[in-house]
């Protein structure tokens, strides 16, 4: 292992500065030019490493990345992560990238721009170290928005992409001695109330307020949410014209999140019926789907891939690694579906993703690799 760790740690700075270029190339999930930008300088990339490269289009979301180190070989382990950040551009300033006492702040350092670099550096390792088999990167650009730019066709993309391979390493968002091994899935709902409008002074009771139901509606699914269980969060409302008019009309977002396939079902069902139910006579509500992500389960798979990464990095000096199960989804739960060992966030470590503080210790980029590495070779 001494040759991998030596390579790591002699061709690090060349992922470094990769890192901080595609950190500073901004782009949301639905900016398709920007996230394909930076697939193409991603491209180039690995094609001067003399990695393999596929491009997978897409008419609403970037362009899709494979990445091999063989072709016509065994597959060995693929890894995952995604190029689309949560904010607009302009968000963190000029340059958005800063990096000070061995940290790197700015858009998607964490979340998941790092885990590219790491990747990419432990795939060139791997290379360098004789690994027989075909080592995959899979690079996709809606997973800030559950994968719906994409739709069925990129499920497909990921499964066909992934499945086969001995395991998945999802390089998202860390934290320093952490990596997930279960994830919730979510499920998001957006209510739309039609009510009556009518002056406020002259004919309130003529009126049938959709934001007095939408509050009532916010209550009833609220109140359904339970601790470490499904949770129903009413993040986005919507409504109302004039503060004089009786509004006609209000609209509510709703960020389900469950443990479990059954738990989806039944959350589906609670939402179903309280959009039936009226509360304010002479409303009515339209419920309208918006995004559906599944679960990541932590199965006997899951367990025996995370008790392989935690001895590997013991072994090495890596650390302990603690076995988390996170609200939070990823891109892993479908890596699952496609019968793939999972284990997601191996990526660069730090904290504050999907805020302006956002930062990555610089360290991870070297520690991560070697850890990615070695898993692999010792599969």
């Amino acid at each position: 292992m001494n040759r991998v760790f030596e390579y790591i740690e002699k061709n690090q700075q060349k992922f470094l500065s990769l890192w901080e270029d595609i950190c500073n190339m901004e782009g949301t999930a639905e900016d398709k030019p920007a996230t394909d930008a930076i697939t193409d300088k991603l491209q180039a990339f690995c094609e001067s490493l003399s990695l393999f490269t596929e491009r997978v289009c897409f008419d609403k979301c970037g362009d899709f990345l494979i990445v091999d180190t063989k072709h016509n070989a065994e597959k060995g382990v693929c890894f995952l992560a995604h190029t689309d950040t949560v904010h607009k551009k302009g968000a963190f300033g000029y340059p958005p990238v800063k990096i000070e006492g061995g940290k790197m702040q700015g858009p998607g350092v964490i979340d998941c721009k790092g885990g590219i670099a790491i990747a990419l550096l432990a795939m060139t390792a791997l290379i360098d170290a004789g690994y027989e088999n075909n080592c995959r990167l899979l690079l996709t650009t809606d997973e800030e928005i559950s994968n719906i730019l994409g739709g069925e066709r990129e499920m497909q993309v990921i499964k066909a992409a992934t499945e086969g391979f001995k395991a998945a390493f999802n390089c998202e968002v860390a934290r320093e001695g952490e990596v997930v091994v279960s994830r919730k899935g979510i499920l998001r709902y957006i209510f739309k109330i039609h009510g009556v409008a009518a002056h406020s002074g002259i004919d309130y009771f003529g009126g049938a307020s959709a934001i007095r139901e939408a509050a009532y509606k916010i209550l009833a699914l609220e109140e359904q949410s339970t601790e470490g269980g499904t949770t129903f969060n009413c993040g986005i409302i919507k409504g109302g014209e004039k503060s004089n008019i009786v509004p006609n009309y209000c609209e509510i977002t709703v960020d389900v999140r469950v443990n479990d396939r059954d738990a989806m079902k039944q959350a589906e069902q609670t939402l179903a019926e309280i959009a039936a139910k009226t509360f304010v006579s002479g409303t009515k509500t339209e419920l309208c789907f918006a995004s559906k992500r599944e679960p990541m389960l932590r199965n006997e798979d899951t367990e025996a891939l995370y008790n392989h990464l935690n001895a590997v990095s013991q072994k090495y000096g890596l650390g302990e690694l603690v076995p988390i199960e996170s609200g939070g989804g990823s891109d892993s739960a479908y890596t699952q579906l496609a019968g793939v060992p999972s284990i997601c966030a191996v990526g660069a470590t730090g904290d504050f993703c999907h805020t302006v503080r956002e930062y990555a210790n610089i360290s991870s980029l070297a520690s991560r690799a070697k850890l990615l590495a070695a898993a692999t070779l010792e599969l």
